[in-house]
């Protein structure tokens, strides 16, 4: 069965609404009533029609400025039209069905005539309203497949500047890499202190291990920051006795912070590994300052809590690094760059920076 339709009767005589009326309501149709153009036109603006009986000759604004304001206005012009006439105005009615009019009736209508022709507009309104909602389907479709496009050219921008990171740090792992071979080949104590190849080749070892370096962002809670910088100095430990630099107190990073925060979280194969490299980043750090520290002075370390991350310092009174290598001071430095006087400034820096970055 099919919905009920609301039909706009418009004519100015009485006895023809009503007659029109009859004949819709028998169609199981709700029929509207207007006397003239203006209120037909009024009606048209405050509730939804779906088909419109318009007579020709009707009071104020004829049925030609009717149908012409009808098809002019956008929210209007697909409501279908049946213009209604005498018999000697036929002429007229075809020339309003080439202004848009989907049919004309004559008065009096035929009843079967008139149930054909209500029929076929209600069906041509159905067919418009659907092909309007397919439409607006596909308008939908489209926004979604513009935003599933946006999103996925993120992914790609996200995965290509990855894989630059990822070229970028196995071209620095093999910078390492060279240069640590290089410092072990032409360097004659080497062949007398074996020792001393094999703190190289576990540098180059390392240098490759770095290469297995996952691009991430790392977030690790509060406890296991101060466990990372806890091992990081015990790490360094052996190199400070060796320089006979002191090593100061570990800091205890915010004490009432660990204790309201003392959650345990179980790490992962993968949060492990991201732990170890953060410790060897901080202990290549503390190495350095230990070899720019005079001897017996004291290396100490700051840990304070701010509200979404942690300041770690490293503190060290030394040798002074030129204010001109500053700015080279975390890349990996070539084997014709000049050392800083009296000490050389190492890989230590550069090693550090790469872990943090690509964690």
């Amino acid at each position: 069965m099919k919905p009920s339709a609301d039909i706009l009767i418009v004519d100015d005589i009485e006895a023809n609404r009503q007659a029109l009326c009859d004949s819709v309501t028998k169609l199981e149709h709700t029929p509207i009533l207007a006397e003239n153009g203006p209120v037909a036109l009024d009606k048209l603006k405050t509730q939804p029609i779906d088909l419109i009986l318009l007579d020709i000759l009707i009071p104020k604004i004829d049925g030609n400025e009717v149908l012409s304001h009808i098809k002019n206005d956008v929210s209007l012009q697909d409501i279908p039209v049946i213009m209604t006439t005498v018999l000697d105005e036929t002429e007229k009615a075809v020339s309003y069905i080439k202004m848009g009019a989907e049919d004309y009736l004559i008065k009096p209508v035929n009843p079967v005539l008139f149930n054909a022709r209500i029929g076929a507009c209600l069906e041509i309104k159905h067919l418009r309203d659907k092909e309007e909602d397919y439409l607006h389907q596909i308008e939908e479709a489209n926004f979604r497949l513009e935003e599933l496009i946006c999103e996925q050219t993120k992914e790609l921008t996200i995965a290509n500047e990855k894989l630059r990171m990822i070229i970028d740090r196995k071209g620095k792992a093999l910078k390492y890499f060279h240069r640590s071979l290089h410092s072990l080949f032409k360097t004659e104590v080497v062949k007398e202190h074996p020792e001393h190849a094999n703190k190289l080749l576990e540098k180059v070892g390392h240098s490759v291990e770095l290469t297995n370096i996952e691009p991430s962002m790392v977030v690790f809670e509060l406890n296991a920051v101060r466990a990372i910088l806890q091992s990081a100095i015990t790490l360094a430990t052996a190199f400070a006795q060796s320089r006979q630099v002191l090593i100061g107190s570990k800091p205890d990073c915010g004490e009432q912070a660990f204790t309201q925060n003392g959650q345990t979280v179980v790490d992962d194969e993968q949060s492990t590994h991201q732990k170890e490299f953060c410790v060897n980043a901080l202990a290549e750090l503390i190495n350095t300052a230990i070899k720019f520290s005079h001897y017996g002075s004291t290396v100490t370390f700051s840990c304070e809590p701010l509200q979404k991350e942690i300041s770690i310092g490293i503190h060290a009174t030394g040798k002074m690094i030129a204010e001109d290598e500053l700015s080279q001071f975390f890349e990996v430095p070539s084997n014709t760059e000049k050392d800083t006087p009296g000490i050389h400034l190492g890989l230590g820096p550069s090693t550090a920076k790469h872990i943090i970055t690509l964690l």
